[in-house]
């Protein structure tokens, strides 16, 4: 499960009043975008595995036409996640145990959660078994995110690596690691991150 860690700094993160940080999550926000309109035939049913307070499914998802479904481990992000997100169902949940069966989505969305996990491959594997097809995933481009983090006084004591982050990808190893499970069709950098676009058998 993702702690209150995750959950915190992703709040801050996405509140933040830097307009480099903002402007780079915008930035960020559209490529992913730009990976779900590759997406054939639309989805329609989505679901959002960590999606926090829901900033990324406003973001990204507000605009599909599709059922999303937002799950996370903290109740208090889901509640801000409601508020945020009108009209869209949330559920509290384990990534290693998602309350679904099988092929239950058309697209499943997973952004900025598996650094957090101390085993990405099962989370990954359980993404996977929920997908009726289609993964967008991302995660920190290392060593760029701690670098950048270190270069703005962030992190100083653990040279610039956030909190709760226990895997460390480069754009490379990420992609490695993800197709070994699933077919990438499509990925991009976004500084400081890595997303990619997959197809599940």
């Amino acid at each position: 499960m993702v702690d209150s860690v995750y959950t915190s700094s992703n709040l801050q993160k996405h509140t933040s009043a830097n307009p480099l940080q903002r402007m780079l999550l915008a930035r960020f926000h559209t490529r992913a975008a730009a990976l779900l309109a590759r997406v054939t035939p639309m989805p329609r049913r989505i679901l959002d595995a960590g999606c926090g307070e829901g900033f990324a499914m406003r973001a990204v998802l507000g605009a599909s036409g599709a059922e999303l479904v937002g799950l996370d481990g903290s109740p208090a992000a889901l509640q801000l996640a409601d508020r945020l997100n009108p009209g869209r169902c949330f559920a509290a949940g384990d990534l290693y145990a998602l309350p679904f069966p099988a092929r239950s989505f058309d697209l499943v969305v997973c952004m900025e959660v598996l650094e957090h996990l101390d085993d990405p491959g099962r989370g990954l594997r359980e993404l996977c078994r929920v997908s009726g097809g289609w993964l967008l995933l991302s995660v920190p481009n290392e060593p760029f995110f701690r670098g950048a983090n270190f270069l703005r006084g962030k992190n100083l004591h653990a040279w610039g690596n956030d909190p709760g982050h226990v895997n460390h990808w480069s754009a490379r190893a990420f992609l490695r690691f993800i197709g070994a499970q699933c077919g990438v069709e499509a990925a991009c950098t976004s500084f400081p991150w890595t997303l990619a676009l997959c197809r599940v058998a």
